[in-house]
């Protein structure tokens, strides 16, 4: 199955691009689609990872919608889906 992943910020500087498409499995979940991510695009990968797994500044949106709202990294994909992550704005 193909989702598209909307890159922003930083993530769009590394990989010097707006969006990846990515092919997987059908089944996959949220936290495969982004270790394909990281394959493809290996200037993300500490983006993305640490030794530990995700970075856990990362907030990952699913068609829009906050995936810890859902199944966490766990959520499944479907065809079509819209995958964003976004690192905190803070300031004052």
């Amino acid at each position: 199955m193909k989702v598209k992943v909307r890159l922003f910020g930083e993530f769009r500087e590394a990989a010097g691009k707006e969006a990846v498409e990515l092919e997987l499995p059908s089944g996959a979940d949220c936290e495969a689609a982004l270790r394909e991510l990281a394959r493809l695009e290996p200037k993300l990968s500490n983006l993305l990872f640490s030794e530990q797994g995700l970075r856990d500044h990362l907030h990952v949106f699913l068609n829009g919608e906050n995936v810890n709202h859902r199944e966490g990294l766990r959520t499944k994909l479907s065809e079509g889906d819209v995958l964003t992550f976004f690192t905190p704005i803070s300031g004052g």
